[in-house]
């Protein structure tokens, strides 16, 4: 991949030259010190070229390490939202288990934190209690933060990816090691 984008990059290189040098030798009033001025003329312009493509890289360098830094903080806001998720989840059921009879612990017992709405469908006369409603609230709020933490997380990992196959970034300049997941 990299001496694909090197040799585009002097294909580049080579049609801007002939152009240049179509219109040096169009313009030129005397042959003196042509080639030579040509020639000097083609090494700043790689230079800069080359230098143009080196801060690009390294500026893409640091924002994969950014990105990649951002992604461990979405995963643990992700696990942390989704254990407190779980902890209200299992003091929703707790609370069931103490209202209802003993023949529907055992269903309660099993509440999943998206199936939490259900249960208040199922089981109106538990809207009137405060305390369930705020904790399905909570609950909900929560999954919301998590199905956030999921986008952002698969956004960072699209950008990750563009940055590996960006077609103007120099790839030995980037990280070798960082691993991006494949979800």
């Amino acid at each position: 991949m990299f001496f694909m984008y090197t040799g585009l990059s002097l294909l580049f290189i080579g049609a801007i030259s002939a152009l240049i040098f179509a219109v040096y030798e169009w313009r030129k009033v005397d042959n003196q010190g042509g080639w030579a001025a040509f020639g000097a003329l083609m090494v700043v312009f790689s230079a800069i070229i080359l230098a143009i493509g080196l801060i690009v890289s390294l500026s893409t360098h640091s924002i994969q390490i950014a990105k990649s830094v951002e992604l461990e903080k979405i995963s643990s806001f992700e696990q942390t939202y989704q254990a407190r998720s779980d902890n209200l989840t299992s003091q929703f059921a707790h609370y069931l288990a103490e209202v209802y009879p003993d023949h529907e612990k055992d269903i309660f017992s099993k509440i999943e934190p998206g199936k939490v709405d259900v249960y208040l469908a199922k089981y109106p006369e538990l809207q009137a209690s405060k305390t369930i409603t705020t904790l399905v609230e909570q609950i909900q709020l929560l999954s919301d933060d998590i199905y956030k933490q999921q986008l952002t997380r698969a956004e960072t990992i699209r950008d990750m990816r563009y940055n590996i196959r960006n077609p103007w970034v120099y790839q030995w300049v980037m990280p070798s090691g960082i691993i991006i997941p494949e979800k």
